[in-house]
């Protein structure tokens, strides 16, 4: 694909363009929502900015965890190379980073954590659905080897993969996930909004497509725990802490 595009003789990476393009829409779309909520744009920039900051961090050092071995970072560490916690992000531990800094931002702007989850949750995966296309642009989180229909081919990637050999679609794939699950949060905002929460329902059904959607990717840089790997093992704890949260939630409903 194209990791890099020439822009008046400078490279820029399209992994960066097409997170921050999916940062921004997400930003534009929470606050048309949030305007119809009373949500104000200055309690909105400090939320986003607290939890931007959490998703770097947290993305960030979940990447070196799942990359390099203990051996590895300390001999960075002791050699004063920090270069590595820059080298790449995972989605995981930036959204758990990202929801930690935005309770976090709450707090400081003073704003309700409804007006917030119900402006700025749904948009979250439209995001994460630009952001792969990031993926399929530099040839990372790529999926199993594969010629069939859709196989995708990494002419120019970074990642050292072979030119020739075809790619399981698994990025544009998790992107249309994405969308649907960002259709499906923006219904049940509207229609059934007293009956769920839109994070958990947001965690449990993108932990749900994530499990499944790693058995489809032939990267090795995921980290593997007694044959599954690192996304696995968090799907399966945000899906059942996304359960027992809808369940204590809508417990006074369920009683009726």
């Amino acid at each position: 694909m194209y990791p890099y595009i020439d822009f008046f003789g400078r490279e820029i990476g399209t992994y960066g363009i097409c997170m921050i393009c999916g940062l921004a829409l997400s930003f534009i779309l929470a606050m048309h929502k949030g305007k119809k909520l009373g949500l104000h744009l200055e309690d909105l920039l400090i939320v986003s900015a607290f939890a931007l900051a959490g998703a770097l961090l947290c993305g960030s050092l979940l990447f070196v965890f799942v990359t390099y071995s203990p051996e590895q970072i300390w001999a960075f560490v002791t050699g004063g190379q920090f270069a590595f916690l820059a080298s790449g992000i995972v989605f995981y531990g930036g959204l758990i980073g990202g929801v930690l800094g935005a309770f976090i931002g709450i707090q400081v702007a003073g704003c309700g954590f409804e007006i917030i989850e119900r402006s700025v949750v749904p948009f979250i995966p439209l995001g994460h659905a630009i952001g792969r296309i990031g993926c399929v642009m530099a040839g990372c989180c790529y999926g199993f080897a594969y010629d069939g229909v859709f196989a995708i081919y990494y002419p120019n990637a970074v990642t050292g993969i072979s030119a020739t050999q075809g790619w399981f679609p698994v990025q544009p794939m998790e992107s249309i996930i994405n969308v649907g699950i960002c259709a499906l949060l923006l219904w049940c905002e509207r229609k059934v909004k007293q009956m769920t929460d839109l994070l958990f329902l947001y965690l449990g059904t993108y932990a749900v497509s994530r499990f499944f959607l790693e058995m489809l990717r032939g990267d090795g840089i995921r980290g593997i725990w007694y044959y599954l790997s690192t996304s696995q093992i968090i799907s399966i704890v945000l899906f059942a802490i996304s359960v027992i949260g809808l369940l204590w939630k809508n417990k006074p409903m369920l009683k009726r």
